[in-house]
């Protein structure tokens, strides 16, 4: 009798252990399974890269990312002879239209608005001392809506996200968003059914990376200024064919810019990791010859936002252009993820239910193995 005692105390035994063990495995891979998902979720809400910030949205490669822009169609000036004018004069009635118009050159002017922006985050016109600054002594019609002169429209830009350098980009050679708009369908320019004379401003809001890969890159024709913060980075002034201008972000965080075939020189401006900054960018066609513009920001963690998870085309960079305001700093990233931690949560809760549910079962196993031997 007390050798069957001893016998089923040490089967008791047994299954005790073997029950510890099973829980002890069951235990440890649903804490595995729990921390992988912590660490997945913590990943996608820490990272600071663009590719991981469109992944966790639900973006594929060749996807489209929205860019909300303010354009404001303008009506070709007449073309007065400058030379019967002082320059004040000339500058403020000839600002759009100058390649069917006589005294017409094309070329690079530099320095034909200030370094900063004004109070309203405006670009402000400078003139300058020679007749060839054409138009830049008055530049409230440029974005702003002047009665009989210049009328604004919203529209968007469709850039395309490549996780190839994590690149947003956009490219058009016959750059006419405002074909459909009747306010200028009469000027003598727009006979080719294209509407020429136009200017758009926009914003990108972005936290530095300040890791030496961060590069924009513009392709315009015409005046083109980009600013960061309320710092002028390019100038891309005057009327001129397609011309480039790109910056690069060291490991300083000191902005480097090069207009043309010029080599990288600093611009002054300096910007902070994870502190949130912003490019803003102004550009006006104002002739009648051709219309070209491309933007595109590599290694830029440009700030995104997402409302609708499921929807991938809702994916917008997040600005709103009737906001001057906008462009002041962000503070800390106003990234707007979709929630797929609750994702991650479910199946990790699933994860870890069944491999306790496993558990229990190897110890009920166990345990009936052990009835049944005693």
């Amino acid at each position: 009798m007390d050798k069957k005692r001893k016998q089923h105390g040490q089967k008791l035994k047994v299954f005790g252990v073997v029950s510890l063990i099973a829980l002890a495995v069951g235990g440890t891979l649903a804490t595995v399974g729990m921390s992988r998902a912590v660490k997945e979720i913590h990943g996608i809400e820490m990272s600071r890269t663009p590719d991981a910030i469109l992944a966790s949205a639900g973006v594929d490669d060749g996807s489209e990312v929205t860019l909300n822009v303010i354009f404001f169609d303008q009506l070709a000036d007449e073309c007065v002879n400058i030379y019967d004018l002082d320059q004040n004069q000339a500058l403020k009635v000839r600002q759009f239209e100058w390649s069917e118009c006589d005294y017409y050159n094309s070329k690079l002017e530099q320095g034909l608005v200030d370094y900063y922006l004004n109070d309203e985050f405006m670009p402000v016109g400078l003139g300058g001392s020679y007749i060839t600054n054409r138009g830049m002594a008055d530049l409230s019609r440029w974005y702003s809506n002047v009665d009989g002169k210049s009328q604004s429209y919203m529209g968007q830009l469709k850039l395309e996200y490549s996780r190839s350098n994590a690149l947003f980009s956009y490219r058009n050679d016959e750059f006419y968003p405002l074909d459909e708009v009747k306010f200028s369908a009469d000027d003598f320019t727009n006979q080719d059914g294209h509407n020429h004379l136009f200017t758009m401003s926009f914003a990108v809001p972005f936290s530095p990376r300040v890791n030496g890969e961060e590069h924009f890159i513009i392709d315009a024709d015409d005046d083109t200024f980009v600013f960061i913060g309320d710092r002028l980075a390019l100038d891309l002034g005057g009327i001129h064919e397609a011309m480039r201008g790109q910056f690069i972000i060291n490991k300083k965080g000191e902005v480097m810019t090069a207009v043309g075939d010029e080599d990288y020189a600093y611009s002054g401006i300096n910007v902070k990791s994870d502190e949130s900054s912003i490019v803003r960018i102004f550009h006006a066609d104002r002739d009648s010859k051709d219309s070209v513009f491309g933007v595109a920001f590599s290694n830029m963690n440009l700030e995104v936002a997402n409302s609708q998870l499921a929807d991938a085309s809702d994916i917008q960079i997040a600005y709103d252009p009737t906001d001057p305001t906008f462009v002041k700093p962000l503070g800390k990233s106003m990234t707007v993820r979709p929630d797929n931690t609750k994702g991650y949560m479910i199946m990790a809760t699933i994860e870890g239910i069944a491999l306790a549910v496993v558990a229990i079962l190897v110890a009920m196993v166990a345990h009936a193995l052990i009835r049944g031997n005693s």
